[in-house]
């Protein structure tokens, strides 16, 4: 993830982003409920965007890679990582 996308992902979370650092074993749940809260707020916002997008369209040729990549799609691979990690009961850690 570029650091502009991460920093959204930690905002998200309400977590100052940090190079390196770690969600504890006890951290992860927290952080993967509000991560999964967050990304369906995503998805929701996204529908509307794209909804709003499908409207506009006039040309035929036309296709939405003039969209924006939101927080659903970035975030989504951080929300895997932390449910195999509760699930493991082990922390997450990055920039190491």
């Amino acid at each position: 993830m570029t650091e502009p996308a991460v920093r959204m992902v930690f905002s998200a979370i309400g977590r100052e982003f940090t190079p390196s650092g770690i969600f504890t074993e006890e951290q992860v749940p927290v952080v993967r409920r509000k991560l999964a809260n967050a990304i369906e707020q995503s998805r929701s916002q996204d529908r509307a965007a794209m909804a709003q997008y499908n409207e506009s369209i006039l040309p035929p040729e036309s296709n939405t890679q003039d969209l924006e990549v939101g927080l659903s799609q970035r975030a989504f691979p951080l929300l895997e990582m932390l449910i195999a990690a509760e699930k493991q009961k082990v922390p997450v850690v990055w920039g190491v």
